[in-house]
């Protein structure tokens, strides 16, 4: 049995991101790699899906100040500030072991 959610595609709103670099730094700092910087000539960030887990991981969403910023790419629903649902202790970073009932 799968307990993986369906995975949703989500971008970075360049209109209201501040390029601050911290989705790409925390993404960095798991090991993820999933927010990478776009070689143009303005250096975006851009979210790869092909490796993004969301709603499995929600790191970039907890340590992005700027609110609206990363969007549900159909829906286009900002999830920065992060909504209740991610605010889970099974989607907190960094994950704590299962307790057991010693």
């Amino acid at each position: 049995m799968n307990t993986q959610p369906e995975k949703i595609a989500i971008r970075i709103d360049h209109d209201k991101c501040t390029e601050c670099r911290m989705c790409y730094v925390v993404c960095r700092e798991i090991n993820l790699n999933v927010v990478v910087i776009d070689p143009g000539p303005k250096h975006l960030h851009e979210i790869d899906m092909d490796r993004c887990t969301y709603p499995g991981c929600t790191v970039c969403l907890m340590y992005c100040p700027a609110p609206a910023s990363i969007v549900e790419t159909v829906s286009g629903r900002s999830l920065v500030p992060p909504p209740a649902r991610v605010w889970t202790e099974d989607k907190r970073w960094p994950r704590r072991a299962p307790r057991t009932g010693n």
